[in-house]
């Protein structure tokens, strides 16, 4: 397997042992019931067993650029004010975040990613909720990944292979939902900077590979970084720059690659 296809897969967060043996398709999924109260979400984080990346680790990389590291007088600059949303529960403060990513319905930006092996690739990010996302990435990275009526498209051009995965086993489900069910996911964590937001989400089911920590810049509430960890503990890190939010896309951005590889129903 390519150096670059364990890259996609460390993005999406599905099992590497998965992309080279086609699993048994499962039964149907039920449909999402009704969204449980926010604030339960939240206190049901502290029963849960899944764990958030260490609080200084979400720090670092909630304060951290795109391309270089702050110098240290600004990032203590940055800890020297009140926190984002003072004053405010985690509940509220996760409730800011809910309103924001449902009423969001177009995203462009260039993207930058760091894959647990330490490895960097860059491109141009299309997103339209629900349902709908694009990775282009940059040579030479031969990579295209494509979110699509409930299913996720690797396509690699070396290879000229076509890999699907179920969008509802990865934390991308998260970003893409038109509705978090709070019936189905938890609120892991809840971690503020001064002018950022950290939310970070699971499954309750075991359906889903990992967590995702999604990161906003507060009070605006915008996408600037997400951190996917698997259950092994690998962390993949995708910055968010020069993001454009409400532009009409069109629908062929979001045409999955020609078939050619496996197909990973389950």
């Amino acid at each position: 397997m390519s150096i670059a296809m364990l890259s996609a897969i460390s993005l999406i967060c599905i099992d590497a042992a998965a992309a080279v043996a086609p699993l048994v398709a499962g039964p149907p999924v039920a449909a999402p019931s009704v969204v449980a109260p926010l604030a339960a979400a939240v206190q049901a984080a502290a029963d849960t067993q899944l764990t958030t990346p260490p609080a200084d680790e979400i720090d670092r990389v909630i304060l951290a650029p795109a391309t270089e590291p702050a110098p240290a007088a600004a990032a203590e600059e940055d800890y020297g004010g009140p926190l984002a949303f003072d004053g405010e529960s985690d509940a509220a403060v996760a409730q800011h975040f809910v309103d924001y990513l449902e009423q969001t319905t177009t995203l462009t930006g260039d993207f930058t990613q760091i894959a647990p092996s330490g490895a960097i690739s860059t491109g141009r990010i299309y997103l339209r909720r629900p349902g709908f996302l694009r990775f282009e990435y940059d040579p030479p990275d031969p990579l295209l990944i494509v979110a699509n009526g409930g299913l996720v498209y690797v396509y690699d051009d070396a290879l000229e292979t076509t890999d699907s995965y179920p969008l509802r086993k990865t934390p991308l489900k998260f970003l893409l939902s038109k509705k978090l069910n709070f019936d189905e996911t938890s609120v892991v964590g809840v971690d503020r900077g001064v002018n950022n937001v950290a939310i970070t989400l699971a499954s309750k089911k075991d359906d889903t590979e990992g967590e995702l920590t999604i990161i906003v810049k507060a009070p605006e509430m915008t996408l600037i970084r997400w951190i996917v960890r698997d259950l092994q503990g690998g962390i993949t890190v995708v910055t968010l720059d020069n993001v454009v939010a409400g532009e009409r896309l069109a629908n062929r951005l979001f045409r999955p690659p020609d078939a050619g590889g496996a197909f990973l129903k389950n």
